[in-house]
């Protein structure tokens, strides 16, 4: 019988297995192999993307793409892995017992440092091609560049070594921005962002907020700067800072995103959102004037009394005058006429205790305990301000109600979205999200919130001639977590302002915690950066006067 026919049969089925087996090995090794070193020469593994750039609202760069280069050691074409690591370390910023540690108990491939120095890329590249530096591999990457450094900081957002987004708009739309690669293109590009910053009004916020800073040495600061009339975010600064391009040199204190994350009682700036829900609900006499004589004592429910202090005696107080002095006595008068689940329905409708949505990560809810967990005194002290937690995003957000006609907007900080495979870009709508007063008590309040920037008037420092502007102050105590009980000298100042008044444009909200000096006041702390943020807008032809004396942007 003629075997020679099946052992060769039998041969041939053997290799062509082995061989079937061997190609599904390298292909496994190339998937698992880190996707900077085997993967890229996989023809079906190559295409690589190119993260979208991120623009301002008038296509000023933020943040965009270059080219970087990393170290690696093949340890396979390496004869003597201690020359190569005394060689080596005398070329990069790394000691030989550095780059051992990177190479720990790897056989095959090593990454040493993900990201060389101009300096160091140049040396290294010589002594590879020198040919003296065996198995070291110069390997080129993508990472981030922020043109802006600082500016918008808390927005944006960065990448890490990766080019992964790690916080902000970087993190938000990561996957937006830096999309599954497309195997059929060799280059899969990234959609484009355009924000909704202006980049000048942003560098003018910031400007003002270092002023700050340097005259009151808080222990933060946040200015926001938004569109009255659409929601948009044009300037969002946050004190304290860090260089984007330089992120992780920075601290969790500089990289705390503060006007999403920060919940704190806002003070007397809450006056204007308690007063409009006072009148929209219409139990209060607000026609019988409330006569302040520096305290405000009344009993409570289980009989007790409460006590209610002023800065000073203001007499005869009505609505406005409660935003001219901000006379606590008189707003929670009112307060206490008002129906509680009322009052408590209507601050939930300007959007507190509730997330604004905003397109950022790590945003808080705030807070405000329902009508059934109140203290006989707790509807009075909400209404001017304390026993609540907002954050500075939910104030100026709660501020469009006044510049809407009585709606909500959402706030936005994406302005438009550019795909650059089709070519087609979407831009973000005006959102409204619901309808809490009427345009007539919306106006009203706007006019009422007058009174505070003229002589008299706690926001005078706000106000700017030839403008005119709705503000109002707030110096909130901060609570002492271990006394349990509010602190004498820590507070936070605040101004939220509006203008111009007959027809809004911008909505600005400054605040300062713990101001150190003479005043820790709103008015005297946060109420003259508005001023000068109204004169920044009107030197940049940003915003119309009635007056022609318009002093310009300074850069101090």
């Amino acid at each position: 019988m003629d075997t020679s026919g099946k052992k060769l049969f039998y041969y041939l089925l053997i290799t062509l297995t082995a061989v079937f087996v061997i190609v599904i090995m390298i292909r496994y090794v190339s998937i698992m192999l880190p996707r900077d070193t085997v993967a890229y020469s996989d023809p079906l593994l190559s295409s690589r993307v190119q993260r979208g750039t991120i623009y301002d609202r008038n296509g000023t760069i933020l943040a965009y793409e270059t080219p970087y280069y990393a170290c690696a050691i093949l340890l396979r074409d390496v004869q003597s892995v201690d020359d190569t690591v005394t060689h080596l370390s005398k070329i990069i910023d790394m000691s030989s017992d550095q780059i051992r540690r990177a190479i720990g108990d790897k056989t095959t491939y090593a990454m040493i440092k993900k990201r060389l120095s101009d300096a160091e890329y140049t040396m290294l590249k010589y002594a590879v091609q020198q040919g003296t530096l065996e198995g070291v591999t110069i390997e080129k990457r993508y990472g981030r560049i922020y043109p802006q450094q600082a500016h918008g900081a808390h927005i944006i957002g960065f990448t890490d070594i990766d080019n992964i987004g790690l916080s902000g708009i970087e993190y938000i739309y990561d996957r937006l921005l830096s999309p599954l690669p497309d195997t059929e293109h060799e280059i899969t590009l990234g959609h484009d962002i355009y924000l909704t910053l202006d980049h000048r009004i942003q560098f003018a916020a910031d400007n003002r907020n270092a002023r700050l800073v340097e005259e009151h040495s808080p222990e933060s600061s946040m200015i926001i700067i938004m569109d009255a009339r659409s929601g948009e975010i044009l300037a969002y600064s946050s004190y304290p800072w860090f260089d984007l391009n330089t992120y992780n040199t920075s601290s969790a204190t500089q990289r705390m995103n503060r006007p999403v994350t920060m919940m704190y009682e806002p003070g007397s700036v809450f006056k204007i959102f308690s007063l409009a829900s006072i009148l929209a609900i219409g139990d209060a006499q607000t026609d019988k004037l409330f006569y302040c004589d520096g305290s405000y004592t009344f009993t409570m429910d289980n009989g007790g009394s409460s006590t209610i202090n002023c800065l000073s005696a203001h007499g005869e107080v009505g609505p406005e005058e409660i935003l001219t002095y901000s006379c606590n006595g008189a707003i929670s008068f009112y307060a206490l006429q008002t129906e509680s689940t009322l009052f408590h329905q209507y601050l939930l409708d300007f959007g507190f205790s509730r997330k604004t949505h905003i397109d950022l990560p790590g945003e808080v809810s705030g807070l405000l305990q329902p009508p059934s967990n109140w203290s006989g005194r707790s509807k009075p002290t909400i209404s001017f301000g304390q026993e609540i937690g907002v954050t500075a995003m939910q104030l100026v957000t709660a501020a469009t109600v006044f510049t809407n006609e009585g709606t909500l907007l959402k706030p936005q900080i994406i302005k438009a979205i550019h795909d650059q495979e089709t070519g087609q870009m979407t831009y973000t709508e005006r959102q409204e999200i619901r309808k809490v007063i009427s345009e007539d008590l919306a106006d009203e309040m706007l006019d009422m919130m007058v009174s505070a920037t003229e002589p008299g008037g706690t926001a005078i420092h706000a106000g700017r001639e030839g403008v005119t502007v709705s503000a109002k102050t707030g110096t909130a105590q901060i609570l002492d977590i271990e006394t349990k009980s509010y602190s004498e000298d820590h507070v936070l100042a605040s101004t939220l302002a509006i203008f111009p008044a007959e027809d809004p444009q911008y909505i600005i909200y400054v605040a300062a915690d713990d101001p150190q000096g003479e005043s820790s006041y709103g008015s005297a702390v946060a109420a003259p950066s508005v001023q000068l943020l109204i004169d920044d807008l009107l030197s940049m032809g940003l915003l119309e006067s009635a007056s022609s004396d318009v002093r310009y942007l300074t850069l101090d």
